[in-house]
C-alpha cells in the first residue's frame, strides 16, 4: 500500500467496489443513451418539466403561507409559472427539446465565441491551444445543432446525457480504481 493517500482516495478506499459498481452502471446507462438518443432527449426534457412543475409547486405553497397578497402575489406568479412551463414540457416534449436545443446550442456558440477570444487575448504569453480548440470544437459543434435545427431537437439533449453518463462512469471508474490501491483488506 502506498504511503500517503490523498485525502479523498483515503475516504474512497473503504467503499472502492460501490464506486467501481456505480461507474460501471453510469458507463452501461451512457452507452445504452447513446443507441436510444430519442429515448433519453425524451427523459431530459420530462425531467426539467418535472423538476419546474415541482419547483412551481413548491412556490405556490410558499406564496399562500406568506401572510398579504402585496407579499405573496410574487411568489404565486412565479411560481405558477414554474408549474405552467413544467406541465408544457411533459405535455408537449418534443416542442421543448427543440425549444431547449436551441438554447442549448446558442450557450455553446457564445461560450465557444469567449473562449476564442481568451486564446487570442493570451496569444503572447502562454499556450493557446487548449481554449483554441475547445472554442473551434464548441463553435463546430454549434454549427451542426444550428444546421441540422428542428431535427437536431431529436437527439442532441439525449446524445449530450449519454456523453455526461459515459464521461461520469469512467471518472467514477478511475477513481475507483486509484482508491482501490488504498485498500487495506
Amino acid at each position: 500500500m502506498p504511503a500517503t493517500p490523498p485525502p479523498l482516495l483515503e475516504n474512497l478506499a473503504r467503499h472502492w467496489k460501490g464506486v467501481l459498481v456505480t461507474g460501471l452502471i453510469f458507463l452501461l446507462l451512457g452507452t445504452g443513451g447513446l443507441v436510444a438518443t430519442g429515448v433519453f432527449t425524451l427523459v431530459g426534457v420530462y425531467w426539467v418539466g418535472c423538476l419546474f412543475l415541482l419547483a412551481g409547486g413548491v412556490q405556490i405553497v410558499h406564496a399562500f403561507r406568506t401572510p398579504t397578497l402585496s407579499r405573496s402575489l410574487p411568489f404565486l406568479v412565479m411560481g405558477l409559472l414554474y408549474a405552467l412551463l413544467g406541465a408544457y414540457m411533459i405535455a408537449h416534449p418534443m416542442i421543448a427539446a427543440d425549444a431547449l436545443t436551441l438554447i442549448l446550442g446558442a450557450g455553446i456558440a457564445l461560450l465557444s465565441a469567449v473562449r476564442l477570444a481568451m486564446a487570442w487575448h493570451l496569444r503572447h504569453g502562454t499556450n493557446i491551444a487548449l481554449p483554441l480548440l475547445s472554442g473551434v470544437v464548441g463553435l463546430a459543434l454549434a454549427w451542426m445543432i444550428f444546421a441540422q435545427w428542428p431535427e437536431s431537437g431529436q437527439w442532441v439533449i439525449g446524445l449530450f446525457l449519454a456523453i455526461e453518463l459515459i464521461m461520469n462512469g469512467w471518472t467514477l471508474i478511475m477513481v475507483s480504481l486509484a482508491a482501490r490501491h488504498y485498500h487495506a483488506e
